[in-house]
């Protein structure tokens, strides 16, 4: 069973991208006038008209996006802004505003198919200007490293299989088209998206690298620009959101793309809300890249006026939507506004719909929120254009209906204006300025107390695709976190997930079942997942109806983090692997680790007895034992072993030996050390500790059903990154809820790491085995090569690597397949055929 929990805002970012150039080539009324009249005067006008990089830094309203400013002191500043710079500050505390020659070399980093093409000395100046940017990599500097002639550029151009990329009037490069025939793909569309793209994976690493958080930790991506990727089968099939996480190393990450024109972004944000307040995913991003074809979109009319090309910006945000931490604002979801399919589109019923119903679903009223944040277009590109001041426009209509309501006298309107609303400041890209520019400024206004409030709304026009006429909204209230005035206490500990598979037990899944029922009721940080077929229970389920489906489960929920451990029995592991088992001593009371119990950590039986101490020893150090005494049962091998173990010890390697209670006093530990717990770790051959284990854990009971004790202990083994605990089919609830209890504590204690720790110490990591295949350069691949055995899809790629051909596996919708690039797909088929992997 999940609690459900707060969503909260614990993260924004936003970034700004100069694109005066793209403005010519890829916005669409200056591609539409070209198109017409490619000598007109409007296109020369245009040209003079646009702005510096320098100018667009110095530009209020820009400053105000990246957090220098804020909306309330933009609107002390005279107008019009672009004749009243400020300090052009690129770097912000709420994001940054990059050149276009940094987004053209984003554009060929984010590539994975090779379609953009850099000239060469353009490249090499990006990669010294880089080099030292914090969101660049060593990575990405080797990518721009891949370049081409202007030449070859030009050839490419000329053929019309390319558009230019273009920085200060020169061609630095191009973008390719990624199909002959698909209008999908054809070059200026994938300019647009790559753009998107681009802009969308450098504010989602400013977003990771301005809050100091880690890349592993997004669970899911929801992008919400207003483009389409696909091809000619499905035109918007996606998928931005995985493509920009791949890029910003996001490998716990799935994703999807959420459009609904303007108002994506906001529902990209009650989406993520939802999941993060059902407990499905921890940490979800919202995000979106800019859309050059709104680049100059108001230009003509700007020229008109004499006002320079304003619309020369891509906008991208990006936001963290977290489980409650008792500290950022929450999102409520009781009050979620949204337009209904009948809602109807006239002002009073839009605004009804988005603000004043879900507030008084809460008891609220329009003049309890501090601040409402709409479609925040900066007026000086939409006021020239015609349409007005937006952001004004909206907060009248909602004071409006305060007044038609009662909630305000008629008198109070432009007060309530003044009080309640924002100046606009967004750059008019669409998705980008609707609502979610101020959840920046909320969020640090909420957490400093200077508001309990804000509304953010987003609205689209859904008959711009000619689907339907209807109108589209939706909103949420942001508001103070009840839980900040505690924040400055104790973190409660961690809570650790582990998982359970049901099935196998010879005693019936309700034993199993009874087992984790008592390990969830006795510790409060261990949070137990049931694996299996339905049942009636508490904990939390994920359903599997076979032995192999749970395995199945169990190992893609540890693969996704889902789970940090997992108990389970009959489970096979590689060879190099073994578990340690936990038992007590029934003369003592005292607990003693058997190392080992199943599997096996060598071929060679004395190097695995002398693996097993060292994996021992490691298990007993993450249970918080320093110096755990150790003892070699007296099996054959045993001298050996010890003999082995010495020799560490001469190497420096420290080892705490056990004495036998026997009068002799050695290190080799006698059935009576087994009844009496004489030593800590145990030593010996796992078919020999599989059997004390049996025996100790039913001694009481007669055999039939194992009842005391923690089962047969976690895998461990060189680079073995799972914390798999096994159980047999004769545990008993005490001992199953026992395996629990050891598996979170293996998860707390970082058990893989602390064995690879051990064995380095000791010297017994093994040499790097035999030399591995080396694969050809790496290269786009695209085409799919199907029925390839799931199980043997690595090593046909590594087949295809020896023969120098490059391939990647894969999974298509139809299973696992095997990727080439086009020039490969028939001689990689013929060698697949030859080898034996497809027929």
């Amino acid at each position: 069973m999940c609690l459900l929990t707060n969503p909260v805002v614990r993260a924004t970012s936003y970034c700004l991208f100069h694109a005066a150039d793209m403005v010519l080539t890829h916005g669409t009324t200056l591609m539409l006038e070209r198109a017409k009249h490619p000598d007109s005067d409007f296109l020369a006008a245009v040209k003079e008209a646009l702005r510096p990089f320098e100018d667009v830094v110095a530009y209020p309203p820009n400053q105000v996006y990246i957090g220098n400013l804020t909306p309330e002191e933009l609107a002390e500043l005279p107008q019009p802004w672009y004749e009243n710079p400020v300090e052009p500050k690129r770097l912000g505390r709420l994001g940054e505003i990059f050149s276009l020659d940094e987004l053209i070399a984003m554009m060929k980093i984010s590539d994975s198919f090779d379609l953009v093409a850099l000239e060469e000395s353009f490249a090499q100046k990006m990669v010294e200007k880089l080099s030292s940017h914090p969101l660049f990599t060593e990575a990405d500097l080797a990518v721009l490293g891949k370049t081409a002639s202007l030449q070859a550029i030009t050839e490419l151009l000329e053929k019309n299989t390319a558009v230019p990329l273009e920085f200060q009037g020169q061609v630095v490069g191009c973008v390719k088209q990624a199909h002959e025939f698909d209008a999908n793909l054809k070059a200026d569309i994938m300019f647009e998206n790559l753009a998107a793209k681009a802009s969308g994976a450098l504010v989602l690493r400013h977003l990771l690298w301005n809050n100091d958080l880690d890349p592993s930790m997004v669970d899911y991506i929801i992008e919400t620009s207003e483009e389409a990727c696909g091809d000619m089968n499905q035109r918007g099939g996606g998928n931005f959101a995985k493509a920009i996480g791949e890029i910003c190393g996001c490998v716990n990450a799935t994703g999807s793309d959420t459009r609904s024109f303007c108002a994506g972004p906001v529902h990209g944000i009650v989406n993520a809300a939802g999941l993060v307040k059902s407990g499905i995913y921890k940490n979800v991003v919202v995000l979106g890249g800019g859309a050059v074809a709104k680049l100059g979109m108001n230009s003509r009319d700007h020229i008109k006026k004499d006002v320079p090309v304003l619309e020369d910006v891509l906008g991208a945000f990006a936001v963290l939507i977290s489980a409650d931490d008792g500290v950022n604002p929450i999102i409520r979801t009781d009050s979620i506004g949204r337009h209904r399919i009948g809602t109807g589109s006239s002002p009073q019923a839009v605004v009804t719909s988005l603000v004043t119903d879900p507030l008084g679903a809460v008891g609220l009223s329009i003049t309890d929120i501090d601040k409402y944040s709409v479609e925040m277009q900066n007026p000086e590109i939409t006021v020239p254009a015609g349409a007005g001041d937006v952001p004004l426009a909206n907060y009248k209509m909602i004071g409006a209906l305060g007044v038609k309501q009662g909630a305000l006298q008629r008198t109070e309107l432009d007060s309530f204006v003044q009080k309640h609303g924002l100046k606009g400041w967004a750059p008019t890209q669409g998705h980008i300025p609707s609502g979610v520019p101020y959840l920046g400024f909320a969020r640090e206004a909420l957490l400093s107390g200077s508001i309990k409030r804000a509304m953010i709304v987003g609205k689209g026009s859904l008959f711009l695709a000619r689907m339907t006429n209807l109108f589209d909204g939706v909103s949420f209230i942001l508001e103070a976190n009840p839980g900040k005035q505690n924040a400055g206490q104790a973190a409660p500990e961690k809570v650790v997930t582990v998982g359970i598979t049901l099935s196998g037990s010879e005693h019936g899944l309700e034993e199993v079942l009874r087992g984790a029922e008592l390990a969830q009721k006795r510790h409060r940080g261990i949070k137990v997942v049931a694996i299996g077929p339905k049942c009636s229970t508490t904990l939390a389920m994920v359903e599997a109806n076979t032995e192999e489906e749970q395995h199945a489960a169990m190992e893609e929920l540890l693969k996704t983090g889902e789970i940090d451990a997992c108990v389970t029995m009959h489970y096979n592991f590689p060879l190099g692997v073994t578990t340690i088992g936990r038992v007590v001593a029934p003369a003592s009371g005292k607990e003693v680790l058997i190392a080992s119990t199943t599997g096996m950590s060598a071929g060679n039986r004395t190097k695995a007895m002398e693996k097993n101490a060292i994996l021992g020893i490691a298990v007993a150090k993450a249970l918080g034992i320093d110096q755990p005494q150790v003892g070699i049962l007296s099996v054959d091998g045993a001298l050996t072993t010890e003999r082995s173990l010495r020799e560490l010890e001469k190497e420096g390697y420290t080892i705490n030996w056990a004495v036998s209670s026997r009068a002799d006093g050695q290190a080799i530990m006698r059935g009576n050390d087994v009844l009496a717990g004489s030593c800590d770790v145990l030593v010996t051959d796992s078919l020999t500790g599989n059997i004390l284990v049996k025996m100790l854990s039913a001694l009481t009971t007669g055999g039939g059903i194992e009842t005391v004790g923690y089962g047969y202990g976690p895998g461990v083994g060189e680079g073995y990154q799972r914390i798999i605990n096994i159980i047999s089919r004769a545990s008993g609830a005490p001992v199953i809820a026992g395996a629990i209890e050891f598996a979170a504590d293996m998860a707390k204690a970082k058990l893989p790491q602390l064995v690879d720790e051990e064995l380095a110490k000791a010297k017994l990591l093994e040499q790097e085995a035999a030399e591995a295949v080396q694969k050809p350069p790496a290269k786009p691949v695209d085409q799919e090569i199907t029925g390839v055995d799931v199980l043997e899809i690595e090593s046909a790629a590594e087949a295809l690597w020896k023969e120098n051909i490059y391939a990647e596996a894969g999974m298509g919708c139809t299973g696992p397949v095997i990727l080439v690039a086009p020039e490969d797909l028939d001689i990689a088929k013929q060698k697949l055929i030859e080898l034996g992997f497809i027929s």
